[in-house]
């Protein structure tokens, strides 16, 4: 009994160190925070996603200028926010950003909400231009910071854009390697002389080609001629007109004799929008005579033309003017049979217009013009028998004309 005591303890002591062997093995295979616990944050596996990088922002170098006082977006303004509508909506992660400034002139807090509305208008032309407002930042810094620009430079809204630069492309790890599965025994073969190695063909590397550039956004087209609206079609100033008014004789004794009358004129001027204007004109009268042995409705009818020079000062919609030349003019008395006055029938006289006038524009091509006129005369004769002063027949007149400008 003994002896199969020994044998029994023996068979324990051989099989002691096996079971050693494996329950260590379980203990290594299993973690060391034991399998209910949660794992650690270090333990976790790392994302393979990049954080997405920060957008870079840069002037556009595109500005839009406002009038004194004013928010409203020209043609030429139009023109660059168009283009810069496309660049925004050709990149899903592209904004802008809009900084309104003003000039210096004015209330500093009536220019920062002046400068908030141009920004304004910008933004909302980009909106109309189906941007999504999300992708639109507004900003209006008033006078303060305008860098010290003055005028048209001062009114503007500044064009920044923003955009995320590509991503890198993320590396691909390795497979891992296949298991390798021993051949199966073979009889082994007659030895064979191994055949020469292929030669090996060394390729350079290849520099990759860089990534095409890509336009900020479209050409913004040229901007379109501005028309000057207030001009005529013929540029000069072409006017026709005409009027009448009053005329009288300015010696005692011819005034005496003839009263003051009407008169008319129809006149063309061309140069009214330069400094010097040429005009030429017709020029008419009727005025009742009263000298013993004439019919009491007897008339002194004048007809004439008259070539004159005339300065504009200014070419605005009120245009004050001078202007002076010469004409001629033929009186003659109407309504009388038989003429045994101390008057002759008719003379021919040589004038010498003078005069200031102003014209008026209330429209694009009608004018209205009034003007006065001293008119100095030479060979004049009919009145020599009643007055012994030379240039009797001088007169004034005043008329008002209206007329159109081509």
């Amino acid at each position: 009994m003994r002896k199969n005591g020994n044998g029994v303890w023996g068979g324990v002591m051989g099989v002691a160190p096996l079971a050693i062997v494996l329950v260590g093995g379980v203990a290594a295979a299993e973690p060391l925070g034991g399998a209910g616990l949660p794992e650690s944050p270090s333990s976790a596996a790392p994302s393979s996603e990049e954080t997405p990088s920060a957008p870079v922002c840069k002037d556009s170098g595109v500005t839009i200028t406002f009038p004194t006082g004013s928010s409203e977006i020209d043609k030429n303004g139009q023109g660059a926010l168009a283009g810069v509508a496309t660049w925004v909506q050709n990149g899903d992660q592209r904004t802008v950003r809009l900084q309104g400034y003003t000039d210096k002139q004015g209330n500093a807090m009536a220019n920062q909400r002046l400068s908030e509305r141009r920004a304004q208008s910008a933004e909302d032309y980009l909106l109309g231009k189906g941007v999504n407002a999300d992708r639109i930042t507004v900003v209006g810094h008033g006078e303060e910071t305008a860098e010290d620009a003055t005028g048209a430079d001062a009114r503007i809204v500044r064009v920044q854009t923003c955009d995320v630069p590509k991503k890198m492309a993320e590396a691909t790890p390795p497979p891992p390697p296949e298991p390798v599965t021993p051949p199966e025994p073979v009889a082994p073969a007659e030895p064979v002389a191994p055949p020469p190695p292929p030669p090996v063909a060394v390729t350079p590397p290849v520099a990759p080609a860089p990534p095409p550039a890509e336009p900020m956004y479209e050409p913004i087209p040229a901007p379109a001629p501005v028309v000057h609206h207030d001009v005529p079609p013929s540029q000069l100033g072409i006017e026709a007109s005409v009027g009448g008014g009053a005329v009288g004789f300015i010696d005692s004794s011819v005034r005496n004799t003839v009263n003051t009358g009407g008169a008319w004129d129809a006149r063309l001027t061309f140069g009214t929008r330069l400094p010097i204007a040429v005009e030429a004109a017709y020029v008419g009268s009727a005025q009742s005579i009263d000298v013993l042995g004439l019919s009491t409705n007897a008339l002194l009818v004048g007809n004439g033309v008259e070539g004159d020079l005339r300065l504009n000062f200014t070419s605005f919609k009120v245009q004050p003017y001078i202007f002076g030349g010469a004409g001629w003019t033929r009186y003659q008395i109407n309504n009388s049979a038989v003429n045994t006055s101390s008057v002759t029938s008719s003379d021919d006289v040589g004038t010498v217009p003078l005069g200031a006038g102003i014209s008026i524009r209330p429209s694009k091509v009608f004018i209205i013009d009034v003007r006065g006129t001293y008119r100095a005369v030479f060979d004049d004769s009919m009145f020599d028998r009643i007055t012994n002063t030379n240039n009797s027949m001088q007169n004034w007149n005043a008329a008002g004309r209206i007329g159109f400008e081509f």
